[in-house]
């Protein structure tokens, strides 16, 4: 399967399960990933207020496909009353993204608690994780950790899903975040290489005048990172995120994400003319 595009829900806060499948399919992407808030207000689309069996139905009707549900959950907690609670809710997270059909959750590793370094957080994570696998495998749904602060490079999470040792575990890749980091996709993409499961993409202007931009607009090696995934043979999706939910004052998603895949889908047939034209030579 050659890489497919997405788009993630919070560009879109306002849309029904129906307009997002409907949009998504007039702007020419392949699949949706669903933010969710675990119910509540916020997001139209938000699989969990809703009903299932319609999310699923709406998204198999306009032959998109439900890559991911986007929870907000993280792993690092230290009590464990409030690291089971989690665990189960993770666990409805999984159901649920089951019964729709997708293939994967996202969660966040967390952050350091007073007086603790990184390796005994990530041991921590590693553990919790570790506990989901099983239910994970059974329901055919990974579980992807999303780099962010204080976890925004490559090297803490490789060593972590070493600790979890378990094909269910990857990589929700977050561009954006690992840049603001300091981290190029030179390093991140080698490192974590086939852990990578779904690749996520954000620009923007970093220092004075900074915030979000179109894609290919700003600072963020997004094309660089493109062409790193071609080269593991990354054939997994990649996913446009655009955030008004937090920044309420961007362009509009009906402006956004039409350019944003129009950029992204250049890029790769660029890349799949120089194969054929590589691979015509040759035949000559």
């Amino acid at each position: 399967m050659a890489i497919q595009l997405a788009f993630s829900t919070v560009a879109c806060p306002a849309w029904t399960i129906d307009e997002v499948a409907q949009r998504a399919a007039a702007m020419g992407y392949q699949g949706v990933e669903l933010r969710t808030h675990g119910g509540g207000e916020g997001l139209a689309s938000d699989p969990a207020s809703g009903s299932a069996d319609k999310t699923r139905d709406v998204l198999r009707a306009a032959g998109i496909e439900p890559v991911c549900l986007s929870t907000s959950f993280t792993l690092h907690h230290k009590s464990d009353q409030t690291a089971r609670q989690v665990h189960r809710q993770i666990l409805d997270a999984i159901h649920l993204a089951a019964h729709i059909g997708f293939s994967s959750i996202r969660v966040f590793g967390g952050w350091y608690e007073p007086g603790e370094n990184s390796r005994s957080v990530l041991q921590r994570i590693a553990k919790r994780a570790r506990a989901l696998m099983d239910v994970a495998m059974d329901a055919g749904v990974h579980v992807l950790f999303e780099n962010s602060r204080p976890f925004s490079q490559a090297k803490p999470w490789w060593w972590l899903l070493d600790l979890v040792e378990h094909p269910m575990a990857g990589m929700c890749w977050n561009v954006m975040d690992a840049a603001a980091a300091g981290e190029s996709p030179a390093v991140s993409v080698p490192n974590l290489h086939s852990r990578i499961r779904l690749a996520k993409i954000t620009d923007v202007i970093f220092g004075e005048g900074s915030g979000f931009v179109p894609i290919g607009a700003g600072e963020v090696e997004i094309h660089d990172f493109v062409n790193r995934l071609l080269g593991i043979g990354y054939d997994g999706y990649i996913s446009v995120e655009w955030d008004p939910t937090w920044a309420p004052n961007l362009a509009a998603a009906d402006e956004v994400l039409p350019q944003a895949r129009e950029t992204v889908q250049g890029w790769l047939d660029d890349v799949a003319g120089e194969i054929e034209l590589a691979a015509s030579g040759k035949k000559k």
